[in-house]
């Protein structure tokens, strides 16, 4: 059973709100370019819930947390929006910028409230998570929508998790907790990839790219094309209200 210590973990390469570095940028770039149908679930669901309406601001969509911009690319190219990032490592900025990418190192830089902003796979990297989701509600309008993402499940947490500089894996009430703890109203909270579970336990037990091939670029586009597929099927009949990879959760700033 994982401890308090274990959900907490402290990586050596982990963030601050004043990081100015992502921990495992090979890790980061081979899951922007092999998870394809992944990543673009990912941006259909967020999008679902955001429902842009036909005279939607662009400026005040902001992706918190942008990477290498593989979420941000898939709103400009599926929906003709130029997300607002903000990415806090150099290399990152510079790649976003020449992609097209306004983009800013910290939320305190845009000078607008966001009416939007979703974070995929930041919060986990961010050791005073709390304080950065205080931060996120304090740069949104009135009315305005979060949509985070994250990993799941306390005991899934393997050597992917240490190398990537995750400080923890989510439990549904811990994060439900947290939202609420900055000020959001959640509207709806929910598991996404079921079969990601027994996979990211093969990863726990076996280790992250042994001989066994777990977590290279060729297992993770053998997960995409196959697994998943199958794994979005389980979720839609109903498994995503009980486990999970990782977790969605979705919430408003009250008027």
């Amino acid at each position: 059973m994982y401890n308090q210590a274990m959900r907490e973990f402290k990586p050596k390469n982990a963030q601050s709100l004043n990081s100015t570095e992502y921990g495992n940028k090979e890790a980061l770039f081979d899951a922007e370019t092999s998870l394809v149908r992944y990543n673009s679930s990912i941006v259909s669901v967020i999008a679902r819930y955001f429902n842009f309406s036909g005279n939607f601001d662009h400026t005040s969509l902001v992706d918190f947390g942008a990477g290498g911009g593989s979420l941000a690319e898939i709103f400009r190219d599926n929906y003709e929006i130029y997300p607002t990032c903000i990415e806090v490592d150099s290399d990152l900025v510079t790649m976003l910028r020449k992609k097209g990418f306004e983009v800013f190192t910290t939320l305190d830089q845009i000078q607008s409230q966001a009416q939007f902003i979703y974070t995929s796979n930041v919060l986990e990297h961010i050791e005073d998570d709390q304080q950065a989701l205080i931060k996120l509600r304090e740069s949104m309008a009135s009315a305005g929508k979060i949509a985070i993402y994250v990993p799941a499940l306390p005991y899934l947490f393997s050597d992917l998790d240490r190398r990537a500089g995750h400080f923890r894996r989510y439990t549904k009430r811990s994060l439900i907790h947290k939202v609420k703890a900055a000020g959001f109203t959640v509207d709806k909270c929910f598991y996404n990839d079921s079969l990601g579970v027994p996979a990211s336990l093969a990863l726990r037990i076996l280790g992250y790219r042994n001989s066994s091939g777990l977590g290279s670029i060729k297992s993770l586009e053998f997960y995409d094309k196959i697994v998943y597929p199958v794994s979005q099927i389980l979720d839609y009949v109903g498994f995503k209200y009980f486990f999970g990879k990782n977790l969605f959760l979705f919430a408003s700033v009250e008027t």
